[in-house]
């Protein structure tokens, strides 16, 4: 592998994801592998030149992988929050990069859902099922199980969350309205 060429690519890297061979990453570990196995048997100027080539690489491969991997993540946040990642060159991931960013959008995904979501099984079940109503009193801005924020005023005909239209009914604020099928 040639030092200058992973430079110039280590360069290009911080700007967009540039095209790289599968086995990148094994060609460039199988590389500093060759030369720790030279350096054990080299003289001591060549001990020296071969030091500094296996610490040279390290960096590069380090360079490479962290700008990699910054813009993988990157564009596993913007595909989750359908934003634009002004990342330029997806299609020039790896196979191995492909799979981390669909895992991590997937986590990013859970976690989203885990923080933003009610997770409460009784409060799921009365998301689903709404009541028809009638309102027969102005009332103050509240805020529904459902996330939603109701403003309600006298005869106002409304679909509410089941769990605030039994507290509405129940404080004489509204009626239930039954719909025939």
């Amino acid at each position: 592998m040639d030092i200058d060429e992973l430079m110039i690519l280590a360069e290009k890297s911080r700007i967009s994801i540039e095209k790289i061979d599968e086995d990148f990453y094994e060609k460039l570990k199988a590389r500093i592998s060759e030369l720790e196995e030279m350096r054990s048997k080299a003289s001591e100027d060549e001990f020296l030149r071969i030091e500094d080539e296996i610490r040279t690489l390290r960096k590069i491969q380090k360079k490479i992988f962290e700008a990699r991997t910054g813009k993988i993540i990157r564009l596993a946040w913007a595909e989750v929050c359908n934003t634009e990642s002004g990342i330029e060159g997806k299609e020039n991931l790896i196979q191995v990069e492909r799979d981390f960013l669909e895992k991590l959008k997937e986590l990013i995904l859970k976690f989203k859902e885990m923080l933003l979501e009610k997770r409460v099984e009784e409060e799921k079940i009365e998301e689903k099922d709404f009541v028809l109503l009638r309102i027969k009193q102005d009332i103050p801005e509240f805020q529904g199980v459902d996330g939603k924020t109701y403003k309600l005023r006298r005869e106002d005909v409304v679909l509410v969350p089941k769990l605030n239209a039994n507290s509405l009914i129940k404080n004489g604020i509204a009626e239930k309205i039954e719909v025939k099928r």
